[in-house]
C-alpha cells in the first residue's frame, strides 16, 4: 500500500492551548516508516484545514514538477497549499498543535469533527460536517 487509508469521523476538541488528539484508530493506521510521524496541515479549496502524513505530503510535492515562471493558476495553487502550510509533530499523547492562524481563517472552531478522507484527514466545524452529511444523505450518496 502506497499510503494509510484514512476514513471514518470523530467528534473531538481543539483544547485552550490549540491541541487536537489524533485519535488512536487513525494513529495505529499511519505507519512511521511509509508515512512519516508528523503531518502537513494545509487548507483546502472549500476553506477547511486537511492533515496529510508527512511522507505522503512530500511525495504530492515532489511529483508536481516546478516551473521557472509559473501561471497565475499555478502561483495560486502553491499560496494556497504550500504557503498557508505547516509541519506539525505529534506528541506523546498524540496531540498536535493546530496553528491559531488556521483556525482564525477556516472559521472552524474548537468543537470539530475529524474526518478521514482517504489521504488525509479533515477538520470540519462539528455543525458544518453534520450539515453536510445531511447534504450527503439527501443525494443519495452513502456516507
Amino acid at each position: 500500500m502506497e499510503h494509510a487509508v484514512l476514513t471514518g469521523e470523530y467528534e473531538l476538541s481543539i483544547d485552550e492551548k490549540g491541541r487536537l488528539l489524533i485519535p488512536a484508530d487513525l494513529r495505529r493506521v499511519i505507519n512511521p516508516d511509509r508515512d512519516g510521524t508528523a503531518f502537513f496541515i494545509t487548507v483546502t479549496a472549500q476553506r477547511k484545514p486537511c492533515l496529510y502524513p508527512e511522507k505522503y505530503f512530500e511525495r504530492l510535492v515532489s511529483q508536481k514538477q516546478q516551473e521557472l515562471t509559473p501561471d497565475a493558476d499555478t502561483v495560486m495553487f502553491d499560496q494556497m497549499y504550500f504557503a498557508l502550510a505547516a509541519r506539525v509533530e505529534p506528541d506523546a499523547q498524540g496531540r498536535i498543535l493546530v496553528p491559531a492562524k488556521t483556525l482564525r481563517r477556516t472559521n472552524t472552531g474548537r468543537e470539530i469533527t475529524l474526518v478521514g478522507m482517504r489521504n488525509r484527514l479533515e477538520l470540519w466545524n462539528r455543525s458544518d460536517w453534520d450539515a453536510q452529511v445531511e447534504v450527503l444523505m439527501q443525494s443519495g450518496k452513502s456516507v
